[in-house]
């Protein structure tokens, strides 16, 4: 397998963020002010319990600033707090209908596509689209630092991840048995690259999972035209 190469040591926590928050938005553009105020709740009480305190009574009437500099202000206790916000994705869509599902697919494609940068566009081919797509997320250190892949196939990457930083949420996802609308486990990284991968290739694309940080996550990316 081929090593992807990062000039970091660690992501981008603040990027990570942003973008993270930029997708919850697009959400609650989707479903409502509900659906906001339910991420705001689940992404500080995933956060509070990370970082040993009560959980904030209010954090719902939050604006998405207020939790930005809530989650800011610790991420000396809690580096990996970004987790909170991916966790409150899948978690919320869940509790409205039952599993994470196109829209959150949509809306992450939406803002992959803001993050472009240098020669971007469509790709004509899985190699050239997952290419693209790891620039990307190298370029605005949101790639994870310990991440190797082969390129299976004309419709498929196999990727391994070692000491992943969304570990976290996705062991969250487990537990709360929070899923695909296929009943397959989520997982974080294969979420954008795929969304980003398919909206390159114009057409669909997926993600499985193989196995969980035992002690490797190792998955797959599938374009399924």
């Amino acid at each position: 397998m081929e090593k992807i190469q990062t000039q970091y040591d660690q992501v981008n926590a603040n990027a990570l963020i942003d973008v993270c928050i930029a997708i919850l938005q697009n959400q609650e553009k989707v479903y409502g002010p509900a659906y906001g105020r339910l991420a705001k709740k689940n992404t500080i009480l995933f956060a509070a319990k990370k970082c040993g305190e009560s959980p904030v009574e209010d954090a719902q009437e939050w604006d998405w600033t207020q939790v930005k500099e809530y989650l800011q202000k610790n991420l000396n206790r809690y580096p990996h707090i970004y987790n909170a916000l991916i966790y409150s994705m899948g978690r919320t869509e869940s509790m409205l209908q039952g599993a994470t599902g196109s829209s959150q697919r949509i809306s992450t494609t939406e803002v992959a596509k803001n993050l472009e940068s240098g020669k971007t566009g469509e790709a004509t081919n899985l190699k050239e689209a997952w290419k693209k797509s790891v620039d990307k997320l190298v370029f605005f250190g949101l790639m994870p630092t310990k991440v190797s892949y082969k390129l299976e196939d004309d419709s498929t990457v196999n990727y391994v991840v070692d000491d992943c930083p969304f570990r976290d949420c996705c062991e969250a996802f487990i537990s709360e048995k929070i899923k695909k609308m296929d009943g397959r486990q989520i997982c974080a990284l294969g979420r954008i690259m795929s969304s980003d991968i398919g909206q390159k290739l114009k057409g669909g694309c997926d993600y499985f999972i193989d196995d969980f940080a035992n002690p490797s996550c190792k998955g797959r990316i599938v374009v399924l035209f």
